[in-house]
């Protein structure tokens, strides 16, 4: 299908995709980070006043007006900010999240800044320790404060669908709180302090999830549950036996609540999983699992052949991401950009069940020109049938 016969919005074509229809093209999706946007918006000469208040990963929702302009398909939401504010750092360069980890901005080379763990609250707890300390409250009426009539807003008003995060990761959680050497060895010499830790983390999830769904869950079309990163690029950072013991119980449970509750509000809605790195073992798991959407397809993590993924789970699982956030976007020639772009749409795109985008927050040293290229190479080779 070229261009000028297109006759889908901009939610149907991320709808399609996800019910593994062809669309009239592949679906562009995004996340950045506010260095990269503000560059962005420069290049695209979008004079747009903004109170930005970055996330944990210095990443920034996209004004709708920018995403028009630049050609997204899919909005990421945010939710509101609890009423109760965290504990307060006298260092103006350290700050604490919720869930009580202290964060640390590290300047970058070229400017702008990333966050860093630099303290893990729980390194030292007990199991006993857990009943007293200080855990986040799901039901703090700021969490859904405005929340409701945002959502709604950009659904009746706007064509783009909407992916949101509410409840967060468990198992990635968990090592934040411990901090990861600790919670590794947690894992082998200490079981029932995982289990009881991870029960937690869990159950506030939930909280998260429950209250964000009923408030804006008729509006939502992807649902990412967390972030939980099984993988370097070589390995799985924990085997397939332990996280069939250990941590899929809780995930589980988890995602079979949030999907039973999401698909009550609206019944096309599905759920991502955002998990970097060598993950393919962990794939039928997570299909039986029920998972609809797998992100991020990170192209230099060993077995994450895109064309081998296809072939494997393409029949059950919608891909999104893909474009390499390591070397073709930051270091990349334009061209490059393009050819990269093409090969995932010629892998992951035949049958629909492909969102394209950038496999993480786009960092502050990608160059706009480059990003204009992946949404040119969608333009240019994402319109269907697939012919590459």
């Amino acid at each position: 299908m070229n261009k000028s016969s297109r006759s889908m919005t901009r939610r149907e074509r991320v709808v399609a995709a996800l019910d593994h229809r062809e669309p009239d093209r592949v679906p562009l999706s995004m996340s950045i980070t506010i260095k990269a946007y503000d560059n962005l918006k420069s290049h695209l000469g979008i004079d747009l006043e903004e109170e930005l208040s970055p996330g944990r990963w210095t990443e920034v929702p996209i004004h709708p007006l920018v995403a028009e302009k630049f050609g997204l398909d899919l909005l990421w939401l945010p939710t509101g900010k609890a009423h109760k504010k965290p504990r307060q750092s006298d260092d103006p360069n350290k700050w604490y999240d919720g869930w009580g980890v202290e964060w640390t901005k590290m300047p970058l080379v070229g400017g702008g800044y990333y966050n860093e763990m630099t303290c893990a609250p729980l390194k030292d707890a007990t199991v006993q320790d857990l009943n007293d300390f200080d855990w986040p409250d799901p039901f703090d009426p700021g969490i859904t404060e405005g929340v409701r009539e945002y959502y709604k807003h950009i659904h009746n008003d706007t064509e783009f669908a909407i992916l949101s995060k509410f409840g967060g990761a468990v198992f990635e959680q968990a090592w934040y709180l411990r901090g990861m050497e600790t919670f590794l060895l947690d894992m082998v010499e200490n079981p029932e302090f995982v289990e009881a830790l991870l029960t937690k983390i869990a159950e506030i999830q939930r909280g998260f999830d429950e209250v964000l769904i009923e408030a804006t869950g008729d509006y939502v079309d992807i649902l990412r549950l967390s972030g939980e990163d099984m993988g370097t690029q070589e390995n799985p950072i924990i085997s397939l036996p332990m996280f069939r013991r250990m941590v899929r119980p809780h995930l589980e449970r988890l995602w079979a609540y949030a999907k039973g509750k999401l698909l009550k509000k609206n019944p096309n809605a599905k759920i991502m999983l955002h998990s970097c790195g060598a993950v393919s073992s962990f794939l039928p798991d997570w299909i039986e699992m029920k998972l609809d959407v797998l992100d991020p397809i990170q192209p230099k993590a060993k077995g994450m052949d895109p064309f081998e993924l296809k072939a494997a789970f393409g029949d059950k699982l919608t891909f999104h991401g893909g474009i390499d956030a390591q070397y073709v976007l930051p270091f990349g020639t334009v061209e490059e950009v393009r050819e990269h772009t093409r090969k995932y749409i010629k892998a992951l795109a035949p049958g629909g069940g492909y969102l394209c985008a950038p496999v993480h927050n786009v960092q502050g040293d990608v160059p706009p020109e480059n990003l204009v290229a992946m949404r040119d190479a969608v333009e240019e080779f994402g319109y269907y049938p697939i012919n590459l």
